[in-house]
């Protein structure tokens, strides 16, 4: 049954009319219920943002209910501070579709935050981690209740205006409360017979987090983004010069040097454009070094000019010291223009036209179980770019120096020293890496170079192995890192600069030398393969699915070789990856929850803002009275969370109070 709660005296609807006090009488007798709103431009000025961002929308419809009966509540001319307490009642869940929108803007216009929440595109994610499956509203309408809802009649909410809901509007947004709920059932069956329970409760208590920095947002400094901006600028204008001027000098007679001649345009000129990948590639390929990769929209083999492969030319191929000299250039060239393209003026378009500040949107669930964010891409940031200036200070020029705290604030940045290391070491218990945690060891990658180099470094003392020999340690910490990630010899090899046959050797030597290792990840890739799935972490007993894992099976049983290698290798390598990555994920978030928990419960969420997170890093803003308290707390957490995954080796992480984003 739908009831319709207005002021409006002259709509005519076929639905019965109720008051706020009906529906707050019928809401506080359940212990669940479905809610969804619908928003308006609130100022007809940001068009591509209102609507959807907190900040410059506003609420006009709010829909709550159970399956029995659904209250549509014209909140343009109802006052709802009544039912409030229902959207805070810790004994109350609700339940939505992507409900962190609902949190967003339930608090940016009434100041309250939902308590206990369920999010049917949260649980569906989780059920098929792994499958791609849609997981908009309207898929899960198909797939589970098969009826198709006509999801267009929200855009006509966004300039509503003073009109009156329409009988279709009215339904619209009652079925919006009353789907996810029927969905919820089935759900709970999928949830039981998977035992994803932990998983689910822990992604429920992040949801309101995550909705909490996105509202939040970070406080960025335009002046300083253009400052800079600008020195970037300065120095992408020279180095395409210099690339334009070694071109010109070496290779005059090609058809990469412009040589008519006129009035207008004295002198050659370079006819390479260098933002485009076509001819540039067209030049490499003249010069005998165009590296070749697989495309990932084709996934076939072709040439590309993109800087990890460009940057392995340097090792790995025959150079003569003219071609070298022009990779290098090429590198540098390309650094800086991501300097003033990605991260130029462009990037100001991110800034909230309201709060002043960016607000990121994060992807809860990624298949590993980590958080990606978008719009921007704050994960994307560079912390620092290779610059050379001699003005001032040389922190000024970092990226990240434009996302400061405002006056009277402080920025609180943590992140884990050494995640995935001591996950692997606690997951595989591997004797030889215990005996670097449990010794008066203070280098893990030098340690490993040892190992791994037992000949070259006899003789150098531990201590003295990154001095003397820095070639053998960042190969032992970039094997290490790939090995992280699921990586092989190739990718060893590719990452490092390395010769197919050196990468191979090294990742050979890492077991040998780690055999403990090795023994966890081969019984972690048979488990994952015999079941089907990958189980990421064992304290939240989180999934990923391999869909094409009865290809492999009928595969194997036919004896098609090629065909098992094609999926095996894929499915091995994301085995090793997401035990590692996705656990990683799971202590940050479960760090987040204790943050959370403990400023809501001691009532500071509005002077200690968690406002970002980045893989293994968590950042606070904090006013300047309660920065000590913030960066102990932000510590403690991080520990604790940690201590729940990592009980052999403790997993440490340390806390910094700064004016600007650090780390």
């Amino acid at each position: 049954m739908i009831k319709l709660i207005t002021n409006q005296t002259s709509i005519e609807t076929p639905y019965e009319l109720a008051t706020i006090e009906e529906c707050v009488n019928y809401c506080q007798t359940k212990t669940l219920l479905g809610l969804d709103i619908e928003t308006t431009r609130k100022y007809n000025k940001w068009f591509d943002i209102e609507g959807l961002d907190p900040h410059t929308s506003d609420i006009v419809m709010l829909q709550i209910g159970d399956i029995d009966v659904q209250y549509i509540i014209d909140t343009r001319n109802v006052d709802i501070t009544s039912l409030l307490p229902v959207l805070t009642n810790k004994d109350i869940t609700l339940v939505g579709h992507n409900i962190k929108f609902e949190y967003k803007h339930i608090l940016s216009k009434y100041g309250v935050r939902i308590n206990a929440l369920y999010d049917t595109m949260v649980v569906e994610k989780i059920l098929h981690n792994g499958y791609r499956l849609e997981n908009s509203l309207k898929a899960l309408n198909q797939r589970y209740l098969e009826i198709e809802v006509d999801k267009t009649i929200r855009l006509s909410f966004l300039t509503i205006g003073d009109r009156p809901f329409t009988t279709e509007e009215i339904k619209y947004g009652a079925e919006d409360i009353e789907l996810p709920l029927k969905i919820r059932e089935f759900q709970l069956v999928e949830i039981q017979k998977k035992d994803l329970a932990n998983v689910i409760r822990l992604e429920f208590r992040v949801t309101a987090v995550i909705a909490e920095m996105e509202f939040n947002g970070m406080n960025f400094n335009k002046e300083k983004w253009l400052n800079t901006y600008q020195k970037n600028l300065i120095k992408f204008k020279d180095q395409t010069r210099q690339l334009d001027i070694h071109v010109m000098e070496n290779y005059p007679d090609s058809k990469f040097v412009d040589k008519q001649l006129d009035m207008f345009n004295p002198g050659f000129t370079c006819a390479i454009q260098w933002s485009s990948s076509k001819q540039v590639v067209e030049f490499f390929k003249f010069l005998g070094c165009c590296p070749l990769a697989k495309s990932k929209t084709t996934k076939k083999m072709t040439y590309t000019v993109e800087a990890k492969e460009v940057e392995a030319l340097l090792v790995t191929a025959d150079l003569s010291d003219k071609v070298r000299e022009f990779v290098k250039l090429y590198l540098n060239t390309m650094e800086y223009r991501q300097a003033v393209t990605t991260f130029g003026e462009n990037f100001l378009k991110h800034i909230n036209p309201v709060t002043g500040r960016i607000h990121s949107n994060y992807n809860q669930l990624v298949n590993t179980g980590r958080m990606s964010s978008s719009s921007p891409n704050q994960q994307n940031i560079p912390s620092t770019l290779d610059m050379d200036y001699d003005d001032g200070d040389p922190r000024q020029d970092q990226f990240r120096y434009a996302f400061d705290a405002p006056e009277g604030c402080s920025m609180i940045n943590a992140d884990y020293s050494g995640q995935e290391s001591i996950i692997l070491v606690n997951k595989s218990m591997d004797k030889d890496l215990l005996t670097f945690y449990d010794g008066d060891f203070n280098d893990m990658h030098s340690y490993i170079a040892s190992k791994l180099f037992p000949d070259e470094l006899s003789g150098i003392d531990l201590n003295d192995i990154k001095k003397e020999r820095p070639d053998l340690r960042q190969i032992a910490k970039g094997a290490g890192f790939a090995l992280a990630y699921g990586g092989n010899g190739h990718t060893i090899a590719k990452n490092l600069g390395l010769s197919s046959e050196r990468g191979e050797t090294v990742f050979n030597d890492y077991f040998k030398a780690f055999p403990g290792l090795l023994q966890f990840f081969e019984k972690s890739k048979a488990e994952a393969l015999s079941k089907g799935y990958i189980l990421i972490d064992k304290v939240s007993k989180r999934k990923f699915y391999y869909k094409d894992i009865k290809v492999l099976r009928a595969a194997e049983y036919r004896g098609d070789v090629r065909t098992v290698n094609k999926f095996k290798g894929s499915m091995e390598r994301a085995a090793m990856n997401y035990i590692i990555q996705g656990e990683a994920g799971s202590i940050t978030k479960f760090a987040l929850v204790l943050i959370y928990d403990e400023l809501t419960a001691k009532g500071l969420l509005d002077k200690v803002k968690t406002v970002a997170t980045v893989h293994d890093e968590i950042i606070l803003e904090s006013t300047t009275a309660y920065e000590k308290y913030a960066a102990e707390m932000l510590q403690r957490n991080m520990e604790k969370a940690g201590s729940v995954w990592c009980k052999r080796v403790p997993l440490k992480a340390e806390a910094c109070i700064e004016q600007y984003w650090t780390h």
